[in-house]
């Protein structure tokens, strides 16, 4: 039985059209950036009329928030939980999964492009990054605190400000989303994530693991 065309993107469900909207805007604000993008030209890329996209969003920065709220307020979400349901004993183990899954789930291009949007655009747009502080921003630093703080109370870390800590953690992992986007050159060998932030993560809970005091020899 021969398949069935696909269905023109004028006659999809209207359940489907904030997907189709967002998918279009993400693409034409990588292409133009944010500031520059115009709404008939996201209607034009989905192949709908432009008065659609005022349907299901009241302006341009309202699809900038839906594309932060789809692709990355889940994972910031996400760490939350891996936080705050972290069982009792060491937290190392617990911060080796939130980095590694953080990592991981920014490689995609779509779902690295939108912090880089909010990046690119914060100096002109300061509402939205403000948005993305305390959507994203906040609640990731807020969780990983959390442990380190109860990493430095149990005696499985040295006693250290866990503010500065969790930003020297976090902070590689910003640096490779900004590295993948800006500073790639054609034959580049690309950086494995992976063995980045286990390398990292290496690096950093040796740092801030208790001190041994240096043994003299008699």
């Amino acid at each position: 039985m021969p398949s069935s065309p696909s269905v023109p993107r004028w006659q999809r469900q209207p359940e489907e059209r904030p997907g189709q909207i967002l998918d279009a805007a993400l693409a034409v604000f990588r292409a133009q950036g944010f500031g520059a993008a115009r709404m008939d030209e996201i209607a034009q890329k989905a192949g709908i009329s432009k008065g659609t996209i005022y349907l299901y969003f009241k302006s341009k920065n309202a699809v900038l928030e839906a594309l932060i709220d789809r692709a990355i307020t889940p994972i910031a979400r996400q760490l939350e939980a891996m936080a705050y349901h972290a069982p009792q004993g060491p937290v190392t183990p617990v911060l080796q999964t939130m980095l590694s899954f953080a990592a991981t789930n920014l490689e995609a291009p779509a779902t690295r492009a939108v912090p880089m949007l909010v990046i690119n655009e914060a100096g002109r747009f300061p509402e939205l990054a403000s948005l993305y502080r305390k959507q994203v921003v906040d609640v990731v630093l807020g969780a990983v605190t959390g442990l380190i703080e109860r990493g430095i109370q149990s005696g499985e870390f040295r006693k250290l400000n866990p503010g500065y800590a969790t930003r020297t953690l976090v902070a590689p992992v910003l640096m490779q989303l900004v590295w993948n986007d800006v500073f790639v050159l054609a034959g580049d060998t690309p950086i494995d994530a992976t063995i980045l932030i286990k390398q990292h993560i290496d690096i950093f809970l040796n740092g801030i693991s208790p001190r041994q005091k240096p043994e003299f020899n008699s």
